[in-house]
């Protein structure tokens, strides 16, 4: 026996392969798609709109919180509860 010679068996599969590598590799690339979920779609939508928002008032901010510390910052409740049930049925 030779050092480095294959079997018949051996010789005739490696030819196999390497004939059904070259099918593969020749085979036509499909084309990627991309499809999003509705969830995907609604989590754009809030990005797009966040980025869109203006930015923090510093003003405003400093405003309220100077009348927060005075103690004259009243809230009405009746308002804001009226406000979250309006936004309840949207």
């Amino acid at each position: 026996m030779k050092i480095g010679s294959l079997p018949v068996v051996a010789m005739e599969q490696y030819q196999a392969n390497k004939v059904r590598a070259r099918k593969t590799e020749t085979a036509p690339m499909g084309k990627d798609s991309v499809e999003l979920s509705g969830a995907a779609r609604l989590f754009e939508k809030a990005l797009s709109a966040a980025k869109d928002a203006p930015e923090v008032r510093m003003e405003r901010v400093a405003a309220v919180s100077a009348r927060v510390a005075a103690g004259t910052y009243q809230v009405d409740a009746s308002a804001i509860a009226a406000k979250m049930l309006a936004g309840i049925g949207k």
